[in-house]
């Protein structure tokens, strides 16, 4: 019998579970040893009995905003490893039957699969999904051309502003675009796996709706995403030398001991206290004035206040929030008062039911207030505001405050940080400072998950190695 030529989204890098844990979908996009490729379905390696010798390919997709994914990669000719008449009731604890077949596939194939001389089997050991290591055996990986990315957007999800995320992309990149609409099929909302079928259903479907709709779809994702050959590059990733070796020039740091690393307020003091460091001064007037020319024109004698109060003295209110609030940062000098408000992976706060609810109005009538007081020692300063944010976290600032906030990513830090890194490369704790702020120069959230799970990888090859 011809095997179906099913389809299977696979949603990689994704949950706060890789925070700590290295996924098992990291083999997804490398070549073991053996110059075979394995593919791990997310999010436990099964599937149901349903899908059993009928999937032949893969995508794999990252999220990308609500309604829409991008598609990172693809996999064809799949054969199934995983045996779904092992499938086991309780996904999370030693299922010995599933994890002997395993264990027999991986020892007996080619001489045992291996990535960077060490076995899947040591690799995650650690990791608590024990049973299933190997999904399906793949003929060929491949990744998009570099000049192209490849969005599938899904029916009804994704509101118009959202779309234009994807459609400004023209504007700040020199890519193509791909973007192919679909009109039956929704984005899942839990589950990390998606099946799509030339019937438009299976057995076992509990949706079977827009049957038609999705047969559809499915002959577009197949011609205008899977057979379009000029899009892919077929991929032969496997761990050389020169990725372990490189893998040593990071120190694993208390940034990563102690997962700090999506802190707002770790950061913020870390920050602080690099600004005021007498040697790094000069390096933080810099920035400023390389950035906005004499926007901000800072004395080296300034001073940075944590955390500082904005309540004004006098004011009242029966309203909880329209007084006070406290500032990340507060750089002061003769001349300026500069508000830096930290926001890593929060949005802007808001009380409800307060006419100034939105603490960054609250901190400039606090700026101002001080500005204005002939008895305030930062009196007639200049007030320059400013957001240090992600790429990925774009808070959702209020119009009224647009204008009067200046973004700052982190993107912009790093690299400035990293032109100028012989001002601090003998200072150990600057170092990881600067490290662990990388996480956070990537467009999107699964991009620095995906960069941190590679890491793991290769370091956990590394331990097994040496």
């Amino acid at each position: 019998m011809t095997k179906a030529k099913g389809i299977v989204l696979n949603r990689m890098y994704v949950g706060d579970y890789l925070l700590s844990n290295l996924g098992h979908e990291v083999i997804n996009l490398y070549q073991a040893d053996n110059g075979c490729n394995y593919i791990y379905l997310n999010a436990t390696g099964d599937f149901v009995k349903a899908h059993q010798n009928k999937i032949e390919y893969m995508l794999f997709v990252k999220y990308f905003c609500k309604g829409a994914v991008e598609v990172i990669g693809m996999a064809t000719g799949l054969k199934d490893v995983y045996n779904a008449d092992y499938q086991s009731s309780n996904k999370y604890s030693i299922n010995e039957q599933i994890f002997a077949q395993q264990k027999e596939f991986i020892e007996h194939t080619h001489n045992g699969i291996t990535y960077g001389g060490v076995s899947i089997l040591d690799i995650f050991n650690q990791e608590e999904q024990q049973n299933i290591y190997i999904t399906y055996q793949a003929d060929k990986v491949w990744v998009p051309r570099s000049d192209i990315r490849i969005f599938i957007r899904f029916y009804s999800e994704a509101t118009k502003d959202e779309i234009e995320i994807i459609e400004n992309l023209h504007k700040q990149e020199n890519k193509q675009h791909i973007v192919v609409s679909l009109i039956g099929y929704q984005q899942a909302k839990a589950s990390l796996k998606q099946y799509i079928y030339k019937e438009g259903t299976y057995t076992g479907d509990l949706a079977k709706e827009k049957i038609e709709e999705k047969k559809v779809d499915y002959q577009k994702i197949l011609s205008e995403i899977i057979l379009k050959a000029k899009y892919w590059v077929e991929s032969n990733n496997q761990i050389n030398e020169e990725k372990l070796d490189a893998i040593n020039q990071r120190t694993v740091s208390l940034f990563d001991i102690c997962q700090i690393q999506n802190s707002e307020n770790d950061f913020s003091n870390a920050l602080a206290y690099f600004m005021m460091q007498k040697e790094y001064r000069q390096l933080w007037c810099d920035f400023f004035a390389l950035r906005d020319g004499q926007k901000v024109k800072l004395a080296s004698s300034f001073t940075v206040a944590r955390e500082e109060s904005s309540k004004i003295e006098g004011k009242t209110t029966n309203t909880r929030g329209k007084n006070g609030g406290r500032i990340d940062l507060l750089i002061r000098d003769s001349e300026n008062l500069v508000i830096i408000e930290n926001k890593i992976k929060s949005d802007i706060n808001s009380v409800e039911g307060d006419d100034h609810n939105q603490q960054l109005g609250r901190y400039l009538e606090y700026a101002t207030w001080l500005t204005n007081r002939k008895e305030s020692k930062d009196y007639k300063k200049r007030i320059v505001a400013y957001i240090l944010t992600p790429k990925y976290n774009f808070p959702n600032i209020p119009p009224e405050m647009k204008d009067k906030y200046d973004i700052i990513t982190y993107k912009e830090v790093y690299e400035y940080l990293q032109q100028n890194h012989a001002v601090f490369k003998d200072d150990i704790n600057f170092i990881f400072f600067f490290e662990a702020m990388q996480r956070h120069t990537f467009e999107n959230v699964n991009d620095y998950l995906y960069h941190e799970m590679n890491e793991k990888f290769l370091r956990r090859i590394k331990e097994y190695r040496y």
